[in-house]
């Protein structure tokens, strides 16, 4: 699981034509030419200016794709992108990995332990996966570099040092650029003892107040068609993120996950590799009765940096009830008019405070709005600069007497421009009456599935107390409502079509 090289270089135009950084490890090289079997199948690392050229020439930034190239788009060449074979004069190197992150294309070379003249599976090369990481850890390491960097800015030069901590001789260790930094910049801790020996990934110990952040974060995703042969669909689910600031060299936390009895329970918990037991009971779907299910036990050595500790979802129930928003949309009209009727509704156990509560409906395939007149029963209307989207901000609240909101609305459109223009979007869906909204909220200190951080039950198995601060939030990911009176875009279950 060894590197041969790794480089930087800028996308064209975002900086110097040369690459930034470059690092071969000469032991895996030396590895190479042993595992190739004779020095003619051996292709050793070019020169950077080689390897800048054969990158751009095969990512087709050099010649544009509207020109053939044979060496690049024969159909002969097995694309496995984002697994290149860079061709040299000295043979072809492969397998090449190559991302893109802040303008800049991070690249390593895995050394293949079979030989490339065979050139084995992907999934049978170790390096693949760990070169990886390698080059997603150190994007995270350097950047955003401002544009225009050279080989001598000071965040490249710590690249090297980096390496030399991370990848010693081209085999990733430790990568993780937070643990780096500890251990580059920590002093040798007076609480090490020869029995208790500190691990690699917490090489340094806080000397601050013990505190213990917690964040629950949870988003709903929804699809309502507003058809009795369409059902709704709902799914709610969450993740849990935590920051530990406690003293001791291996520090332990117990917490409780927990949810009122007349909520369905946490289900599919997914834990952190950190996490040393967790209560992993099965849990039926829409299984209520059990008092024990209300909570989920999780115990964790925490590292340094922020992390989330687990993601979660909540057991399938009743639609209608787990919807937090209800709505309808009904629009009538043609290519020039549109006369459209939306109603939302608040969830009675959601809680009647929003960070920001909107309604957006795009429209596709046709002109630019010309003109509206909207008559909101609650909130503002507004257009957004294109003209091609309609906004409805809610607000903060909604009634508190009907916990409803209504719009009524007439729009009319310019005459659609015929020619085809790229930079805008259009669904080849939404044709006519083919319609949906959009609706983004966030709430403040509220989850709908009730999920809660019970702070009596955290225990910070290194003696003495940890203040606890435990924030809570729910939020939109994909809300759609579809036009009852147009076409939707649905999933039907194949057995209750197909004959056995």
């Amino acid at each position: 699981m060894s590197l041969r090289a790794v480089w930087v270089q800028p996308l064209p135009g975002n900086g110097p034509d040369s690459v930034l950084f470059s690092r071969v490890f000469s032991t895996v090289e030396r590895r190479a030419k042993i595992y190739s079997g004779d020095s003619e199948n051996y292709v050793r690392v070019p020169e950077e200016g080689v390897l800048y050229d054969a990158v751009l020439n095969v990512l087709g930034l050099k010649h544009p794709y509207e020109v053939f190239i044979e060496k690049r788009d024969s159909c002969d060449k097995e694309q496995q992108t984002p697994i290149f074979e860079l061709t040299t004069k000295e043979g072809k190197l492969w397998p090449v990995f190559i991302i893109e992150k802040f303008g800049l294309l991070y690249c390593c070379l895995p050394l293949v332990e079979q030989g490339c003249q065979a050139r084995p599976p992907l999934i049978e090369i170790p390096g693949i996966s760990v070169g990886f990481s390698l080059l997603l850890c150190m994007a995270e390491f350097l950047g955003s570099l401002p544009k225009g960097a050279d080989q001598n800015h000071r965040r490249l030069q710590d690249l090297h040092t980096y390496l030399s901590q991370a990848a010693p001789f081209g085999t990733p260790l430790d990568i993780n650029p937070t643990t780096v930094r500890a251990t580059l910049t920590s002093k040798p801790s007076a609480q090490v003892s020869t029995h208790n020996k500190q691990p690699a990934w917490k090489p340094s110990t806080v000397k601050t107040k013990p505190q213990l952040y917690v964040t629950v974060s949870e988003h709903a995703r929804a699809v309502m068609y507003g058809n009795p042969q369409l059902q709704d669909v709902c799914n709610v689910y969450g993740s849990i993120s935590c920051k530990a600031e406690l003293e001791g060299i291996i520090p332990e936390v117990t917490l409780n996950l927990s949810v009122p009895q007349d909520s369905p329970p946490i289900d599919n918990l997914i834990v952190h590799p950190c996490v040393q037991a967790a209560d992993t009971q099965f849990v039926n779907t829409g299984y209520k009765s059990n008092a024990s299910l209300t909570q989920r036990k999780v115990r964790f050595t925490p590292p340094s940096e922020m992390f989330i500790l687990c993601h979660y979802t909540m057991s399938d129930a009743d639609t209608n009830q787990s919807l937090p928003i209800t709505a309808s949309y009904q629009m009538k009209g043609n290519e020039q008019e549109a006369n459209l009727m939306i109603k939302v509704k608040l969830n009675k156990r959601v809680r009647n405070w929003f960070e920001y509560c909107e309604v957006q409906l795009p429209f596709y395939n046709r002109g630019p709005v010309s003109d509206i007149d909207a008559t909101p029963s609650h909130g503002t209307v507004i257009l957004s600069s294109d003209r091609r989207r309609v906004g409805w901000d809610i607000g903060q609240r909604f009634p508190s007497k009907t916990l409803e909101v209504t719009l009524q609305a007439k729009i009319r459109f310019a005459e659609a421009n015929r020619k085809h223009d790229t930079s805008v979007y259009e669904d080849p869906f939404c044709h006519g009456i083919n319609a949906y909204l959009l609706i983004y909220f966030k709430i403040a200190d509220y989850t709908h599935s009730g999920c809660t951080i019970d702070q009596r039950s955290v225990q910070i198995h290194t003696g003495g107390k940890a203040k606890v601060t435990s924030v809570r939030e729910f939020a939109s990911s994909e809300y759609k409502v579809w036009n009852s009176y147009g076409d939707a875009q649905a999933v039907y279950k194949p057995t209750t079509h197909l004959k056995t």
